[in-house]
């Protein structure tokens, strides 16, 4: 089970947190853009894990999923504003990392 002060971080910064009975956790999150991004993780490596997926989220790859799809069911027409939303992602995968690192550091102390 994931602990209450790490679901409180991600609630804190407006990601949905979803618990699974086999430990896995899906956390997810609208890019400026509308995107329904969603990442999953495990409650036994939380943090290690959301770190992880953060410090290796690649731009260029997240927007090629999206480009043959531009302008149709909701994904934006241009490239310019596919690239801008993947980097919004990473900034949000980014600060959802290092607020948990700052729990961790307070469990640690």
């Amino acid at each position: 089970m994931l602990k209450s002060r790490y679901r409180e971080v991600c609630e804190r910064l407006d990601w949905s947190v979803h618990e699974y009975e086999d430990g896995s956790v899906d956390l997810e999150k609208y890019s400026p853009a509308g995107e329904d991004f969603v990442f999953g993780a495990s409650s036994e490596n939380f943090i290690r894990e959301v770190k992880k997926y953060a410090a290796y989220f690649d731009v260029d790859e997240h927007v090629e999923l999206w480009v043959d799809s531009r302008g149709k069911n909701g994904v934006p027409g241009s490239i310019r504003e596919l690239v801008e939303d993947a980097e919004a992602i990473d900034k949000m995968l980014q600060e959802l990392a290092d607020a948990l690192a700052e729990v961790e550091d307070d469990d640690d102390a």
